[in-house]
């Protein structure tokens, strides 16, 4: 029998459903983090696309500092409901080569890991053993100028 699994922010068990404001949470919209995707503001019509990537990011200065009020958390509610909450399944991070379960994290620079990981891997995880292994396979860089 496998270990029962918790969620380390809301403490629901594996099959349960979040507990709401829980960062493990995910949208059934776009499959980002809940408490942190935009698609509340998006369906509610409370972004303003003209001033998208304004100081506000298109929304009001009441939203944008307060949030969604109590009518709207509402209606987002309602929304999130009909299309359907995702329940708590624990999902290990692993790497996309070896498929080591939870690698150490470790830290890059930007230019490096574009300069030898290969594009399909860019927004991938990966172990530090594989990250060294394509550092050797392309010593100079994956991509060659013809």
């Amino acid at each position: 029998m496998t270990e029962e699994k918790i969620c380390h922010d809301c403490g629901v068990k594996e099959g349960q459903y979040h507990e709401p404001g829980c960062d493990c949470e995910i949208c059934p919209i776009c499959g980002g983090q809940l408490i942190s995707c935009n698609c509340c503001y998006e369906k509610l019509g409370l972004i303003d696309k003209k001033k998208n990537g304004s100081k506000y990011d298109g929304l009001t200065k009441e939203v944008y500092y307060n949030g969604l009020n109590d009518e709207q958390e509402k209606q987002w509610d309602q929304i999130l409901k009909k299309k359907g909450l995702i329940p708590y399944v624990e999902i290990p991070n692993l790497c996309r080569l070896c498929g080591a379960v939870y690698p150490e994290m470790f830290l890059v620079s930007d230019r490096s890991w574009k300069k030898y990981v290969i594009p399909e891997l860019q927004n991938e995880m990966l172990c530090r053993g594989c990250y060294n292994h394509l550092k050797k396979l392309f010593p100079d860089g994956w991509k060659k100028v013809i």
